[in-house]
């Protein structure tokens, strides 16, 4: 994943002690189902090791929300997203 590292974490990304870089989103789903949204954090490690979490206010992006928000928060996808598991750590 290194070589779109760029693309992907640009200069408002966090970098992490480690060094790993962080960025966040909160927008629309993708598959058009209403009012549907989906935020993410998408990691990458030193090493190349991406990690991408995404939670959404619908069972499927394809049909209606049926709550106000996803079930789990940014910062909650971020904790999964930057654990040492996905590392063996």
């Amino acid at each position: 994943m290194s070589d779109v590292e760029r693309e992907l974490f640009g200069s408002g990304a966090e970098v992490l002690p480690d060094g790993t870089k962080v960025v966040t989103h909160q927008g629309p789903g993708e598959k058009g189902g209403a009012g549907v949204v989906m935020w993410t954090a998408d990691t990458i490690r030193t090493d190349g090791l991406r990690v991408v979490v995404s939670a959404f206010n619908s069972g499927s992006q394809n049909a209606a929300a049926t709550r106000q928000t996803p079930a789990l928060t940014i910062g909650q996808l971020k904790a999964i997203a930057t654990s040492g598991k996905w590392a063996g750590k």
